[in-house]
C-alpha cells in the first residue's frame, strides 16, 4: 500500500539520493578544494598544510561508504593504567562517565623514514603558459608538503617517522624514526627549512640509509629521479634486500613533461650548469616518456611502489598510494 503522508513528487528520493551517492568516482572523493596545491600554497605554515590535507582527505574516507581500506579506527576498549591519556575519547566520557580507549586496527608500530631530494633541480617551477596558471608549488615545495602531511598521519597513527634530507641547504640531515611529538615537530621544521640547492647524490643517500638503518621499515623516496638511473634502482635494491618496503614518488613539473613547442629550445642542467644542445620538441618528449618508462618498469622489478605525480596534481592519489601500502603491512 502506497505512503498517504509521502507526496508523490518525493517517492523514490532516498533510493535515487543513494544511487548517487554510491557512484564510485563520487564515493571515495575527498573534499577536492582542500587537497588541491593552489589551495595549500596559501596556507604559509608548513604544520598548517600537512593538518589541512590530512583532515580534509580523512573526511572523504569517513564519508565513503565503501571503504576499500580501513582508516585507523576500529572500536573502542576501557581507559586502564598506563594508556596513554592522548587516545582517550573525551566526548563519549562526556556523554557516559566513563573512560574508554580508541583502538586501532593496526596495533604495531610502523617505522617510517621520508627521504627528500633536495638538488637544485627539485626547485624547479615553470611560468604560466598561456591560459595555464604557474604551478602553486616547485617540485620540492609540492614534495615538503606531501611528506609533511605523511609524518603528521604517521603521528595520528602512532607511528615513528624519521627524515632524511639528500642534498639541499641541510647538507643530509637524519632524524631517524621516532614517534614523540617533539621528534615529529622536529621533522616538521626541517621540512620546512629546506631549500633546494647544489647537487644531491639521491643514490648514495639511499645506499648510506641502506647500511646505517638495518631495522626494516618504510622507505619513502620523493625525487624528480634526474639522476643514473641504474645506481638509483641499485640502491633500491639494497634497500629491498634488508627487508625495508619502498615508494617511490616521482615528482616533475609539467613543463618538464611536455615544455613549449619553441623553435631553438635549449636546455641547462640547474645543478652542473652544463647547456644541452636544443632538442627538437618531439624527441625531447620521446626522451623525457622513456625515462619515467624505464624509472617505473626499475621500480617494479625491485619491487618497489611507484607513483609519478605532477607539482599540479591533487595530493589524494599520493595519500591513497600511501594508506594501500601501509594497510597492506599489517
Amino acid at each position: 500500500m502506497p505512503r498517504l503522508d509521502l507526496p508523490q513528487s518525493l517517492k523514490g528520493l532516498r533510493q535515487r539520493l543513494q544511487q548517487r551517492l554510491l557512484k564510485p568516482e563520487e564515493a571515495d572523493r575527498p573534499p577536492r578544494e582542500v587537497l588541491r596545491p593552489e589551495f595549500l600554497a596559501g596556507l604559509k605554515r608548513l604544520d598548517l598544510r600537512a593538518r589541512a590535507l590530512v583532515q580534509g582527505f580523512l573526511q572523504g574516507l569517513h564519508r565513503s561508504p565503501r571503504r576499500g581500506f580501513s582508516v585507523e579506527f576500529s572500536d573502542y576498549r576501557n581507559f586502564v593504567a598506563g594508556d596513554d591519556p592522548r587516545w582517550i575519547d573525551w566526548r563519549l566520557y562526556a556523554r557516559t562517565d566513563r573512560l574508554f580507549v580508541k583502538r586501532y586496527e593496526a596495533e604495531s608500530a610502523t617505522r617510517a623514514t621520508l627521504v627528500l631530494d633536495a638538488s637544485a633541480s627539485m626547485g624547479y617551477r615553470s611560468e604560466k603558459r598561456g591560459s595555464f596558471a604557474a604551478p602553486a608549488f616547485s617540485k620540492l615545495g609540492y614534495a615538503v608538503t606531501l611528506a609533511a602531511a605523511f609524518a603528521y598521519l604517521l603521528q595520528h597513527q602512532r607511528d615513528r617517522v624519521g627524515l632524511l634530507c639528500a642534498g639541499g641547504a641541510s647538507g643530509g640531515a637524519y632524524l631517524p624514526p621516532r614517534s614523540s611529538r617533539q621528534h615529529v615537530q622536529r621533522v616538521l621544521e626541517n621540512l620546512s627549512a629546506l631549500r633546494a640547492e647544489g647537487d644531491a647524490d639521491i643514490a648514495a643517500a639511499l645506499s648510506g640509509l641502506a647500511a646505517q638503518d638495518r631495522r626494516r621499515g618504510l622507505i619513502v623516496v620523493f625525487t624528480d629521479a634526474l639522476t643514473g638511473r641504474a645506481r638509483l634502482l641499485d640502491a633500491l635494491k639494497r634497500l629491498r634486500h634488508r627487508g625495508h618496503e619502498l615508494v617511490l614518488f616521482q615528482v616533475w613539473d609539467p613543463a618538464e613533461l611536455d615544455p613549449p613547442a619553441t623553435e631553438g629550445l635549449s636546455f641547462r642542467d640547474p645543478e652542473t650548469g652544463a647547456r644541452r644542445d636544443p632538442l627538437p620538441h618531439p624527441e625531447y618528449v620521446a626522451r623525457a616518456r622513456g625515462h619515467l618508462a624505464e624509472i617505473r618498469r626499475g621500480c617494479l622489478a625491485v619491487p618497489a611502489e611507484f607513483q609519478f605525480l605532477l607539482n599540479t596534481s591533487p595530493f589524494d592519489r599520493a595519500l591513497y598510494k600511501f594508506l594501500r601500502l601501509r594497510r597492506r603491512r599489517h
